[in-house]
């Protein structure tokens, strides 16, 4: 295995979203766990969903989707909840994808007429396999989420 470029990749898990491939940087997160019973929590913002028991500790979680400005979801077998590293909170999608290595450089101008409530949570956009895959901020998320204010009103 040649090291010697290592240092200009990064690794991202994917996941779906509805109809849409997005992704977020492997160093961000703490675990990923299948879909397990949610508790709700009265006068939340729309897009928490609530509070999980994860080994005992109580974590909140968030539908990204409704955060990017996608219509509400079930979720079924297939979802997965995405925890993040340093914080007590996680996001539901709706199915995990691979965990993919790319060059640091390899990326698309994110289009201008995205909106930019959704804008705002995005590190980049790749060409991946003729799909395009979204690249999420985990830090821009999390100051969103924990701040309680999400801005989001367009679709991904």
């Amino acid at each position: 295995m040649d090291l010697s470029n290592t240092t200009n990749m990064s690794r991202y898990v994917t996941f779906k979203l509805a109809d849409n491939m997005a992704g977020i940087n492997i160093l961000d997160i703490r675990e990923i766990v299948p879909y397990i019973k949610i508790t709700p929590v009265a006068k939340s913002p729309e897009f928490v969903l609530g509070l999980i028991n994860l080994r005992g500790q109580i974590l909140v979680v968030f539908d990204i989707g409704v955060l990017l400005g996608l219509e509400k979801r079930t979720f079924n077998k297939d979802s997965h909840i995405i925890l993040f590293k340093h914080k007590d909170v996680g996001f539901i999608v709706d199915r995990i994808g691979d965990v993919i290595t790319m060059d640091k450089e390899v990326s698309d101008d994110i289009p201008a007429n995205i909106d930019s409530g959704i804008k705002e949570y995005m590190e980049k956009i790749i060409n991946f396999s003729g799909d395009i895959l979204v690249i999420l901020d985990a830090g821009k998320i999390l100051s969103k989420t924990l701040s309680g204010q999400p801005s989001a009103q367009g679709e991904l």
